[in-house]
């Protein structure tokens, strides 16, 4: 019987493991040979990892986590990625990422976990997380030196509970945060413990200053959507999803784009697609050209499309546990990975896929990150 993702990283959870580093099919000889894709996963032994995946899908480097892992962010101009634990994980792991070497650990304060999320700046000398304070509940962004051993240097309020992904504007001064909206803590685990009151927004805050520049939220009657994931697109047009937390037998909109100082703009989708994505988005990412943004509903194993131009929906395609999504370099193409080991490339306007690798013992988690093209020598 084949287990489900979730069900199989819940019980794997138990296992802990050393780091140490894997190097898989380096095709030796072979030079210009390039990891441009980074994804943490899981065995079936309960082993967690990050892997560095070539265009072709191969892996190049497999990394051993000390727990489940989650996003991961480049830093610019370089060749460092970081990797970020699973809620309520406490460690941040960097990478080099021709090697997959070890180059840095990173643990939380102790009074707070992080998000699974984070990004550079610009000149990649700091690195902003998103963390929850949790004996006040208090969500903060953590701003981390990456020049003095990445040493936590300042904390900014994110304005909202439970900052989830977070995002820069191209003026690299403003980030803007995917608020929850939703409490928890380590002595309970993932539980929800305020869906009554629950607050979910997507704030944008000065980083100098640490100022909060505006809020969004949407409708008093969508109260119990949480804002999770974000992508920021050309001309700081963001893309919003979210996971509602009521009954559901109710389908609400899932998808939207906000920019500026205007509202959550909530795009909606056929009957028959909002049933499968089954009130819930695991992320989202604009394609290379702007032009559409690829969301991965893995409890429906669907992919939907959306015109960013338009804002309408596209079309969608059925991958079983399928979460991980990346733009691909060629315009209007996206990357998708799953919890049954797949890779799968996509283009929603020909409507063509491949199935790139079928990994029998190894399950995708819930992010993929594109950070360039890296050539070994």
């Amino acid at each position: 019987m084949e287990l489900k993702r979730r069900n199989f990283l819940t019980l794997a959870g138990s296992v802990i493991l050393s780091n140490f580093t894997i190097p898989l099919d380096l095709n030796a000889g072979t030079k210009n040979y390039s990891a441009i894709y980074f994804s943490s996963g899981a065995d079936k032994l309960g082993n967690y990892f990050l892997s560095g995946l070539t265009n072709s899908g191969k892996e190049q480097f497999r990394l051993s986590l000390p727990s489940r892992g989650h996003g991961a962010a480049y830093q610019p101009n370089s060749n460092e990625i970081a990797v970020f634990a699973r809620r309520p994980g406490k460690y941040i792991i960097v990478v080099n990422v021709l090697s997959g070497e070890k180059l840095a650990q990173v643990t939380c304060k102790e009074d707070r976990h992080f998000y699974g999320h984070g990004v550079y700046s610009p000149d990649g000398k700091w690195l902003y997380t998103t963390e929850n304070e949790y004996d006040s509940g208090r969500g903060v962004i953590g701003v981390y030196d990456v020049k003095d051993r990445y040493r936590l240097v300042e904390t900014l309020p994110a304005y909202g509970i439970g900052p989830h992904e977070i995002g820069l504007l191209a003026d690299g001064k403003t980030m803007v945060v995917a608020n929850g909206g939703i409490m928890t803590h380590p002595e309970t685990g993932r539980e929800k413990l305020n869906l009554a009151e629950m607050d979910s927004s997507l704030t944008y805050i000065e980083i100098n200053s640490g100022k909060l520049l505006s809020a969004q939220r949407l409708l008093p009657k969508l109260r119990l959507m949480s804002i999770r994931h974000l992508d920021v697109g050309p001309d700081d047009n963001v893309a919003v999803v979210m996971q509602y937390q009521g009954p559901r037998r109710h389908l609400h909109p899932l998808v939207g784009f906000q920019k500026g100082s205007a509202a959550i703009e909530l795009l909606s989708a056929p009957e028959t697609v909002g049933y499968h994505m089954k009130n819930y988005c695991g992320s989202v990412a604009f394609d290379s050209s702007g032009k559409i943004i690829a969301v991965s509903s893995p409890q429906g194993g669907i992919i939907s499309f959306w015109s960013v131009q338009e804002k309408r929906f596209l079309s969608y395609v059925e991958v079983k546990d399928g979460c991980g999504i990346a733009a691909e370099n060629t315009p209007e193409c996206f990357r998708i990975t799953n919890g049954l080991g797949q890779i799968i490339r996509h283009s929603p306007l020909n409507k063509k896929t491949k199935i790139l690798i079928s990994a029998t013992n190894t399950r995708w988690d819930n992010h993929l990150l594109l950070a360039g093209k890296f050539a070994l020598t």
